[in-house]
């Protein structure tokens, strides 16, 4: 994961509006950290500082979207949020904290887009003071596993820019990549791509310039987001990415970058396969469901055929065992005692309230704040009101302590008991582990041959 050596710098402004600015960025950082497992920002290094900035981001997780690419950016970003978001009660004042310019569009309800023209001049001065947007060209939040068609208000702002202030903004595409999307503590990965090139070639008019630089914002786009047919190719392709990270006992430690790119180059191949290849690519499918099927009823892990039970592998998984259990166990079980109501509570209404899994983790961290907030302070003012305020603060503490630990330990103990069973299996049954093994190298056998014939019909594409 690449991590930022740079202090936050609130900017211009007075004191108390650097501070709100500062707590903000701070926040979306907490928010990222506490609700996912994993975070890791890729390609950072193309950030330009001290220059007019255009974030284009693909749009598949509502409003956490703007928050997890505030947490991977050091410059405060400024969102482009649709004018009806600002109706809103509860979103109103933290989009004011966050500088977001509204935007009307003639399929929202009572929108005047004609307001536009004042919300591009504003774009326009926070370029000119070199302030970073962020804008979703897809216009809407969705949980198809491709890009949708792009709308044109990126490309407008920046060539509007050019205009105005006289100096071109710098363009830069970012692919959001959520895992276990719909689910709670799943991985996320922020990619900065290439900066888009501005330049237009002489002889255009203004549509003209407007459509080839979307058409250059999508490019850059796709080369950062994974763009299949259906979920299922993704699906498959990560299903083999895994089996082939697996072979090599590196997928624990592989970033997820990397899984990205393999993915990435998986689903292009696959497409070429199932285009010349159909009936290999269908047997193969088949081959591979049957083995992680097998693998499932006897709840095995790939990970687990890969080692070997040495006395001193069998040693430290013991001395981590009992770690767990003499350390990590009572810190745990405090934290779930004091905090199973709203985590239970966030859990059940979030799949109640969210329209879509592009609306879950949004609504999920919403109810998570405002639950969690809710029962620690009624549970912190009874501590304060029969034990007074020095106990109060312990008590707060050991919260914010004791509930990242307990949801760590969920894991652990969940892999613990899983490695244990695991263990006992092969004991019982010496023959199995030599059977998934040998057909492992069946399928892995067939997937090379699949990827060499992927490469050269992809190699006879561009001949």
């Amino acid at each position: 994961m690449t991590t930022h050596n740079n202090d936050d710098q609130p900017g211009n402004g007075s004191h108390a509006e650097s501070w709100a600015v500062l707590s903000w960025k701070r926040f979306c950082r907490l928010v990222v950290r506490v609700f996912y497992r994993r975070f890791e920002v890729s390609g950072d290094a193309s950030i330009p500082a001290d220059v007019g900035l255009i974030l284009c981001a693909n749009h598949v997780n509502a409003l956490v979207d703007a928050v997890v690419i505030q947490a991977a950016t050091v410059r405060l970003v400024r969102p482009l949020a649709r004018s009806g978001l600002f109706a809103n009660p509860v979103l109103r004042p933290l989009l004011h904290l966050m500088g977001a310019v509204p935007v009307y569009r003639r399929q929202d309800p009572d929108s005047n887009t004609a307001r536009n023209a004042d919300s591009f001049s504003r774009c326009y001065q926070l370029l000119a003071q070199d302030e970073c947007l962020i804008i979703f060209p897809e216009g809407q939040s969705h949980s198809d596993p491709h890009l949708h068609d792009l709308k044109t208000g990126a490309a407008r702002i920046a060539l509007g820019a050019i205009q105005a202030n006289g100096r071109a903004p710098v363009v830069l595409p970012v692919g959001l990549l959520f895992t276990r999307k719909g689910r709670p503590r799943g991985d996320v990965l922020v990619q900065y791509g290439q900066p888009v090139e501005l330049d237009i070639p002489e002889g255009l008019n203004t549509h003209q310039a407007v459509e080839l630089l979307t058409k250059r914002i999508s490019q850059g786009l796709a080369a950062v987001t994974l763009n299949a047919g259906s979920w299922q190719e993704i699906d498959l392709a990560s299903r083999v990415e895994k089996f082939f990270a697996f072979r090599h006992g590196r997928y624990r430690q592989q970033q997820l970058a990397q899984q990205f790119r393999a993915v990435q180059r998986l689903v292009d191949g696959q497409r070429l396969l199932l285009e010349h290849e159909p009936d290999r690519v269908r047997a193969l499918i088949r081959h591979l469901h049957m083995f992680e099927r097998l693998r499932s009823c006897c709840s095995i892990g790939d990970y687990h055929l890969t080692l070997n039970y040495r006395p001193t592998l069998i040693a430290l998984y013991m001395l981590r065992t009992l770690w767990v259990l003499l350390i990590g166990f009572p810190v745990a079980l405090w934290g779930a005692v004091n905090s199973v109501l709203p985590f239970q509570l966030t859990h059940a209404l979030s799949r109640l309230i969210a329209k879509g899994e592009d609306q879950y983790d949004t609504t999920r961290i919403l109810l998570g704040m405002l639950l969690f907030g809710l029962f620690w302070s009624l549970q912190c003012a009874f501590v304060y009101y029969h034990f007074g305020g020095g106990w109060m603060l312990a008590y707060f503490i050991s919260l914010l302590v004791s509930t990242p630990v307990a949801l760590r330990m969920r894991s652990e103990y969940r892999y613990a008991l899983g490695n244990l069973r695991v263990f006992f299996l092969f004991l019982r049954k010496h023959q199995l582990k030599e059977y998934l093994l040998l057909k492992r190298v069946e399928i892995e056998t067939e997937l090379a041959r699949l990827v060499r014939i992927a490469r050269r019909l992809s190699h006879a594409q561009k001949l």
